[in-house]
């Protein structure tokens, strides 16, 4: 490159490139104070317990529907059940149909006499009898004990693949919130 001139002015390391680098590192220090400000403020908040929302450990023991229920009742199981901000529900359980139902969907609400309702449902594919393929939906309502636990009463209708309703059993459900003891399964 003949006939070009290099000064220290258009070298590798320019005014402009330095004042670009600084700028950089300064920005990139800002963003990273941000993050762990944030960070430390998730951290500080997640273990607030807010209303419903959260994971809940279910104990659930199978009792008499009214009117409904006839035979001897199944033996308590447990199961889990997630209740998102945006009152999105997801739970599963380890009873009979284990290995054969999916996990439930579904969704709640608080009511306005502080009770919360919820509506689940959940696919039954080839399982033993009395069920057959079809859905299950349930239908709770839940009563608040404190911040780390509920009771509720759970009314599960079973459908067979066309839609038609063929039996109904009511669960009574203990409920206690998931959280990080190291004491606690």
């Amino acid at each position: 490159m003949k006939g070009i001139k290099r000064t220290a002015a258009t070298g590798p390391l320019s005014l402009f490139n330095k004042r670009s680098v600084s700028a950089t590192v300064v920005l990139c220090g800002l963003l990273t104070l941000g993050f762990i400000v944030l960070g430390s403020r998730a951290r500080a908040e997640w273990h607030e317990p807010k209303g419903l929302t959260g994971t809940w450990r279910l104990e659930l023991t199978p009792a008499y529907c009214p009117g409904v229920t006839t035979g001897t009742l199944a033996k308590p199981f447990q199961g889990l059940a997630s209740f998102t901000s945006d009152g999105t529900l997801t739970n599963t359980f380890n009873n009979a149909l284990f290995g054969y139902a999916t996990p439930g969907h579904g969704y709640w609400r608080k009511a306005e006499d502080g009770t919360y309702k919820d509506v689940f449902e959940l696919l039954l594919v080839d399982p033993p009898a009395p069920y057959v393929s079809g859905t299950q939906k349930g239908m709770a309502t839940i009563t608040p004990v404190n911040e780390s636990s509920f009771t509720a009463q759970v009314v599960a209708t079973y459908f067979d693949s066309s839609g038609t309703p063929y039996l109904t059993k009511c669960n009574d459900v203990a409920a206690t919130r998931l959280n990080d003891s190291p004491t606690e399964p």
